[in-house]
């Protein structure tokens, strides 16, 4: 296994990965996007069935870093809203992103395997914690379309999540899977006002949360896992 985190994260957040032995590369600010997020992870990338897709801007930095991995460009430049071209969220029965934003070969590998929900909000992979059973989100408009979908769907508080340049960030944003049963955040999660709900999904889930103790929570791109 190897992580893509963003460069931002804080030295508690990289000697927590250090000590546990895990592999991780930083992520390459991709400045054709908007210089509050660019390191983010999630923006540039997505990782799917081995393939890894890579934002063109970002290519040959990813190319050169992960030689084993099998690594595709998505230029980008001919995609509606490509900030958010590669910002997918999925679980192990679903994928929702908007297919107006999505990549044409992407939308179709992904459909092959699971079921399409369509959502407004581009950043979905930002704004989502997709357990199997259970979506947690912080945006209103994808917790009413997921209701009416009939999905398990928590919707959490925004407030308190650090995004830079902004008063608030994303839930998806602070954190990534890096197994089916660990769920690893940036910051401390436990400072997060809404943390109980997320500790009791997790619970149920049987999934543990890792996290560096006494830093801030913060919002710096979905956590990328390659295995």
């Amino acid at each position: 296994m190897k992580l893509i985190v963003s460069n931002r994260a804080n030295e508690k957040f990289f000697s927590l990965l250090e000590n546990m032995k895990i592999d991780y590369i930083k992520s390459k600010d991709n400045i054709s996007f908007n210089k509050n997020y660019f390191d983010h992870p999630d923006i540039s990338l997505f990782y799917f069935e081995k393939t890894l897709y890579v934002e063109n801007s970002v290519f040959s930095y990813y190319k050169n870093k992960l030689k084993n991995v099998n690594i595709e460009s998505v230029n980008s430049n001919f995609l509606k809203n490509k900030e958010v071209c590669l910002n997918i969220a999925f679980n192990n029965r679903f994928f929702f992103h908007n297919e107006k934003f999505t990549p044409n070969d992407i939308f179709k590998k992904l459909s092959k395997n699971k079921e399409y929900i369509k959502i407004n909000q581009g950043y979905a992979n930002c704004s989502m914690i997709c357990f199997n059973n259970t979506i947690i989100t912080s945006d209103i408009g994808i917790y009413k379309t997921l209701l009416k979908e009939k999905i398990n769907v928590k919707l959490v508080t925004a407030d308190g999540i650090l995004l830079n340049g902004y008063s608030n960030g994303f839930i998806g944003g602070t954190c990534g899977f890096i197994s089916n049963d660990k769920l690893l955040f940036y910051g401390d999660v436990t400072k997060y006002k809404d943390y109980d709900i997320i500790k009791k999904i997790a619970d149920i889930e049987n999934v543990e949360l890792i996290f560096p103790k006494n830093t801030d929570f913060v919002d710096l791109g979905g956590i990328i896992s390659i295995n």
